[in-house]
């Protein structure tokens, strides 16, 4: 194992390395390689042996001279264009000593183009490519100045390799556009503009999802999603023509997608390699996407990825396009966790702005009634003194006055009771049970299907926060037995003993496809199996959790402290 780190650590060290010191470790490399085969293999003219020798030792000093250029500091645009110029010149003179055409030394055209995919991407590739081609063809030209007659082999490479450079050119051309694509896209990413607050959207998002259709490059984006203890299923499709937003019913489009699809990515219409071969099997492409959603939205081509987060959970469908690669399949994660945070924080930071105007009326209130309150109070006994000694006409006045000020005394007053008691509800215990029965009443309406409550004891009071908690824990859990299992009635179980409060939520669904038997929440954690949203919301609870489940219904019991 420690091994596979140092191994590891090791590769992320060289891919980190700056591409100048790689260009300059080539370069040295194959310069010197060079000189030792011209002295192994020299020309057969003299003159060109001894003009061989000194090139290829001067092109050796001078890699050897940016090779420790490049380890001291980064060479400015500048020395990296003079350096890009000799490599070329140097290259020339050594095959024009060396066979010209068919010189060995036109591996070099190869170093030369990369080296240029590194450093300017795909437009000094585009520029060099065409520039080492223009010199081989005048090497061609300048052939019959240094050879009587060309061989049947010289002829060849004279066809092959100008051929060979476009290929290779265009695919490195490729490879820089692709890379720089990413860059972009990454770029795109980290400016994501956030959920658009303070504009009265039914759906804060809509900016998000056009920056994300933009560097997606799809025309439409869909994004379904619901929010715990809401009656409804939201969807908002963004195109040109601006966003669409709409509520559903909570059983509409079912699980939106195939059930085995439910927590993957995948590209509708599927090919082999967009899906686990796995979770995919026995469901025919055009089923992957429930029917209603693809009649409904005219979804013929799509990427989607859901999200899963403690509060929302949904769905985003990149409409339109197909997959080019397995990047875009991640691409899609991101940007449906993405979304999927803009709108978890748009409902917590409506939250605090609750909670932060619930705490000004509190202060508020508190300052009238230190305040404001004493303050009238205090008029009010010097009107009813004063006008015991004035005339008729002025002490009616001044009732009249005192009037006013004591019906805004109980306004006041009012005010400051209604907002202590709000304050008060907050921290104070409340009965659990009818706060639970309400909320499963309205559950059982929704999904259609018949929900039983037991609490013991029947007077159990807990904190507010805690009684939160159980409703979101309560409300996921029957929706999934609904949803899921097809469930027609469900038993719940609340019970205090000892400090720990004991759910227990038990269903006559089909259970939970693939899983059969009792799963802990450590196992259920370890092979990321069951329901994800509820292991979740008891491990934040500082509870666990346990599953049992089989064809004929799911028992799921959790345990938090109160």
């Amino acid at each position: 194992m420690s091994l596979w780190v140092k191994y590891h650590a090791l590769s992320e060290k060289i891919f980190a390395l700056p591409p100048e010191r790689v260009i300059a470790f080539a370069r040295l490399t194959l310069t010197l390689f060079a000189l030792y085969a011209a002295f192994l293999d020299p020309p057969d003219d003299t003159y060109d042996a001894q003009v061989t020798y000194v090139v290829a030792s001067g092109y050796l000093a001078f890699a050897a001279l940016g090779f420790c250029l490049v380890l001291a500091r980064p060479p400015t645009h500048q020395e990296q264009l003079i350096a890009h110029i000799v490599d070329i010149c140097s290259v020339c003179l050594l095959m024009h000593f060396n066979d010209g055409p068919s010189s060995p030394y036109f591996i070099f055209f190869t170093f030369i183009l990369l080296s240029s995919s590194l450093r300017w991407g795909w437009r000094g590739v585009l520029e060099t490519t065409f520039l080492l081609i223009l010199i081989f063809f005048a090497f061609i030209l300048l052939l019959g100045s240094r050879t009587v007659a060309i061989e049947i082999a010289d002829l060849r490479l004279a066809i092959f390799r100008p051929v060979y450079l476009v290929v290779a050119g265009l695919m490195l051309c490729y490879v820089a556009a692709v890379k720089e694509r990413s860059r972009k896209q990454l770029a795109k990413l980290a400016s994501w503009p956030g959920p658009d607050y303070g504009r009265g959207l039914e759906a804060p998002i809509e900016s998000a999802l056009a920056h994300a259709a933009e560097f997606m490059c799809v025309p439409r984006v869909l994004i379904i999603w619901e929010v715990l203890e809401e009656p409804f299923r939201a969807s908002a499709l963004w195109s040109s023509s601006g966003l669409k937003y709409s509520r559903e019913p909570p059983d509409r489009f079912g699980l939106l997608v195939a059930e085995p699809l439910a927590q993957r990515s995948f590209e509708f219409p599927w090919r082999g390699r967009a899906v686990n071969s796995s979770a995919a099997e026995g469901i025919a492409a055009s089923d992957a996407i429930d029917k209603d959603l693809q009649h409904t939205f005219s979804i013929q081509k799509a990427i989607t990825a859901p999200f899963f987060l403690p509060i929302c959970r949904g769905r985003v469908f990149l409409l339109d396009r197909e997959m080019n690669d397995e990047n875009d399949l991640l691409l899609a994660e991101l940007v449906a966790t993405r979304i999927g945070i803009d709108l978890e924080h748009y409902w917590l930071r409506s939250e605090l702005e609750e909670a932060a105007a619930s705490r000004e009326r509190e202060r508020l209130a508190r300052d009238l009634h230190d305040g404001v309150l004493q303050g009238l109070a205090a008029a009010n006994i010097h009107l009813s003194l004063s006008a015991d000694r004035v005339e008729q006409t002025i002490a009616e006045k001044l009732t009249q006055t005192r009037e006013l000020l004591a019906a805004e005394q109980k306004r006041i007053r009012t005010f400051v009771e209604n907002s202590r008691a709000q304050s008060k509800a907050s921290a104070e215990q409340v009965d659990l049970a009818p706060d639970v029965q309400q909320m499963l009443n309205r559950l059982g309406q929704i999904w259609g299907c018949k929900i039983h409550l037991a609490v013991a004891p029947p007077g159990l009071r807990v904190s507010a926060e805690t009684a939160r908690n159980v409703r979101h824990f309560l409300a996921e859990a029957a929706s999934n037995a609904v949803r899921h299992g097809r469930a027609s009635r469900i038993e719940v179980s609340v019970e205090a003993a000892a400090g720990r409060l004991h759910l227990t939520i038990a269903d006559n669904g089909a259970g939970f496809q693939s899983l059969h038997g009792s799963y802990s929440g450590e196992h259920l954690s370890a092979k990321n199996i069951g329901p994800f949203s509820l292991r979740t919301r008891a491990k934040d609870m500082g509870g666990t959790i346990n599953l049992q489940t089989s064809p004929s219904g799911t028992v799921i019991r959790v345990e938090v402290p109160l």
